[in-house]
């Protein structure tokens, strides 16, 4: 039960933090579910998808750390629209802010995270999760393998893979400003904000499991681990002959996807430490990826008080979305040479990423509804409008984060085949055709394609190696 504050200035305070954060949720509505895919990804129109991303951002500002989604979307937008400096830009700079978010947690003030979690996720900028960070490094890497720039990706590559070997390291460090926070709080008033044991009740955890019956129900990846990036990682080093590299990272890819043909011969090219052939791979981006609903918990009223008009929380879930078609079939003139397979699920890269988190997500979730309800409660003592007031407050903010980079795809898909004579490969699938043709001098090749939706119209290039 929510008790009486040692003094009575805390009433004043409560009736401060009352009208802050009234002023915040109005400032901050309506940015809970961020941008959304607009009707130009969903057609194949990336270039006008990508400048509408771009025109969000603050361009007077050297870093908009406020607005990194649309950064991201631009980012990967521009790749689809063979704007590549242009992607680059945008990624960079969605670097920089995920660093200068990460630098301004590690090194804020416990006070800072206090205040930070008095609000809730949906009202703060919205942070990079680890996949999105290791995925800003992959398309990098991409945009510079476009352009010729072999180095740099190589650099963006190492990059990646370094950000998945360290990312419960980073991930630890940045969830642990949060716990010294609640624990301090917790030091505080520990009979007001006992986060812990509204944790650990039974009550809410079946109460969360009955609104969320799917949030165990998949296949984990091992955590933050991207096996699309991993993959292209080997696949470039084994093209660059850096056998060793090669070796090591298509090992690890294989061992998350074992079914997949295709990365199981190169990994055996990769440990024989030869390429038997002239290749081109065909990489396949389709569908889009989860989206992010709110629903909401009325925690028992018993476990603040009895006294008090609302408590409750507003949690996430994951949505699945379609691919866009089943795969890519693959010909040249003389016909059918193969189909893409696939190489990493996103959906399981994300959800597996949401569920290591997810005991986060509720406990920020939790500190929030009770500081507040302690708010509600310490109001209506003074006066029972403000208490009834601060019970209506507490209601509209009481909202989830729904953010998620929403233009990355629901799955990577791969294929290899010989390099044809004429250097022409068809691509196929449901209403779309793609004549893909290869530089004459080149010896290996990657055509990378992205079809967002069935009726979206394919994005496609050719990276010669």
């Amino acid at each position: 039960m929510v008790t009486e504050f040692k003094s009575e200035n805390k009433a004043l305070l409560a009736i401060s933090t009352f009208f802050t954060l009234l002023f915040t949720l109005i400032v901050g509505s309506g940015c809970a579910s961020g941008p959304d895919v607009s009707n130009d990804i969903l057609v194949g129109n990336y270039k006008a998808a990508a400048d509408a991303a771009a025109a969000e951002k603050d361009t007077d500002s050297e870093l908009d750390e406020a607005n990194l989604l649309p950064t991201l979307q631009a980012g990967n937008l521009y790749l689809y629209a063979k704007e590549y400096d242009t992607s680059l830009k945008m990624l960079d700079e969605a670097e920089r802010i995920v660093k200068y978010h990460n630098e301004e947690i590690l090194l804020g003030s416990t006070g800072d995270m206090i205040a930070r979690l008095m609000l809730n996720d949906a009202v703060i900028d919205y942070h990079a999760t680890i996949t999105d960070a290791v995925m800003v490094n992959t398309y990098k890497s991409l945009d510079y393998m476009i352009l010729g720039q072999f180095a740099d990706a190589r650099v963006e590559l190492n990059r990646a893979v370094d950000r998945q070997r360290r990312a419960k390291e980073t991930y630890a460090e940045l969830i642990g400003k949060q716990k010294e926070a609640i624990n301090q709080k917790a030091k505080e008033e520990s009979s007001s904000y006992n986060v812990n044991k509204t944790i650990s009740n039974p009550q809410l955890a079946r109460l969360i499991k009955d609104q969320y019956p799917g949030l165990y129900t998949f296949q984990a990846y091992p955590d933050f681990i991207n096996p699309f990036t991993t993959y292209l990682a080997g696949l470039f080093f084994l093209i660059e002959s850096d056998y060793n590299k090669a070796y090591s990272l298509l090992k690890e890819a294989y061992g998350m996807m074992p079914e997949n043909r295709i990365l199981k011969t190169d990994y055996e090219m990769a440990k024989a430490r030869y390429i038997d052939d002239n290749y081109v791979w065909v990489i396949y981006e389709n569908g889009l990826s989860p989206i992010k609903k709110e629903y909401r918990v009325d925690i028992p009223l018993f476990i603040v008080s009895d006294h008090i008009s609302y408590t409750g929380i507003a949690l996430p879930r994951m949505e699945m979305r379609p691919l866009a078609t089943v795969d890519l079939m693959i010909s040249d003139k003389n016909g059918m040479l193969g189909k893409t397979e696939t190489v990493a699920d996103m959906d399981r890269v994300i959800l597996t990423e949401f569920h290591y988190t997810y005991p986060d997500i509720v406990t920020r979730a939790v500190f929030s509804a009770l500081i507040k309800t302690a708010m509600q409660y310490e109001l209506g003592k003074q006066n029972s409008y403000a208490g009834f007031a601060a019970a209506l407050f507490q209601m509209a903010s009481t909202q989830a984060d729904t953010r998620t980079w929403r233009s990355i795809p629901k799955e990577f898909q791969v294929a290899r085949v010989k390099m044809p004579a004429n250097h022409k490969l068809l691509l196929r699938s449901g209403m779309h055709n793609i004549e893909a043709e290869i530089n004459r001098n080149a010896k290996h090749a990657i055509i990378y394609v992205r079809i967002p939706t069935a009726n979206s119209r394919p994005s496609y290039t050719v990276i010669n190696f």
